[in-house]
């Protein structure tokens, strides 16, 4: 977020749930935020969330954290919205378009009452609606609206490779396009080994002789990611905060 214009470099973050949480954690070591303000209606969530984040203002750059309200969307740079039914185990994330709709709505007109200029970045599932929704309230230019879309499922791919491959995750370069759910697909004409087509590498340089079959698996797997996480601890948290700072 260049600060051409003078302005503050201020996030407002709606959620204070895992998602939002884990956001603002990373977002605070980046150093790309001056203010980070988190907003939730469970008010006293929001305030153990911000009192954590304080007590280790020593260890990461400078950044001011408190909690606000809907005034604050009105200089905000960047607003993400995190805010949302979670999705719970056996649940698809288009189980939850009627709630998040509802919330969706009640955010954006808030937002919209306050006449913010700010950059919105969508995170709340099923995100690639949620997004579509955001834009149809709004009545913003469609630059002005993000979605998180497919950046953490590009991610699980890259370590899915690379863990097949044994190699390190950050030579390994691909990307997961389309909807972020049960329809994404691999781009697998684009992913690569160090410049290496992903093909010519596990194929003929590993000599992989099931790679077809191991190419559907981690496909799969990239697709069920969210489904096996949740059953394990109820949520996904680290790697998409992780993934919204890079965007």
């Amino acid at each position: 977020m260049a600060k051409s214009d003078g302005q503050k470099r201020k996030v407002v973050v709606v959620g204070a749930g895992d998602v939002g949480s884990t956001y603002c954690y990373a977002l605070c070591q980046s150093g790309l935020a001056e203010e980070i303000v988190l907003i939730d209606l469970n008010e006293d969530l929001a305030r153990g969330q911000i009192l954590d984040l304080i007590h280790g203002q020593p260890f990461f750059p400078t950044v001011s954290l408190r909690v606000g309200d809907t005034s604050d969307y009105a200089d905000a740079r960047l607003i993400v919205i995190t805010a949302g039914v979670a999705q719970k185990a056996g649940e698809t994330r288009l189980d939850l378009i009627r709630k998040n709709t509802a919330i969706m709505r009640s955010i954006l007109a808030d937002i919209l009452s306050v006449d913010s200029q700010a950059i919105l970045l969508v995170v709340s599932n099923p995100v690639d609606v949620m997004t579509r929704v955001a834009l149809a309230c709004s009545g913003w230019e469609r630059k002005r609206i993000l979605g998180s879309g497919t950046v953490l499922d590009s991610a699980r791919l890259r370590y899915l490779l690379a863990n097949y491959g044994r190699i390190d995750v950050h030579n390994v370069h691909g990307y997961v396009l389309g909807e972020h759910g049960d329809s994404e697909f691999v781009a697998w004409s684009m992913t690569n080994v160090a410049g290496i087509p992903i093909d010519v590498y596990f194929s003929d340089c590993l000599r992989s002789a099931d790679w077809a079959t191991q190419r559907r698996r981690i496909e799969q797997e990239v697709r069920e990611s969210a489904y096996h996480i949740i059953d394990y601890k109820g949520a996904t948290n680290f790697a998409v905060g992780l993934a919204l700072v890079r965007i």
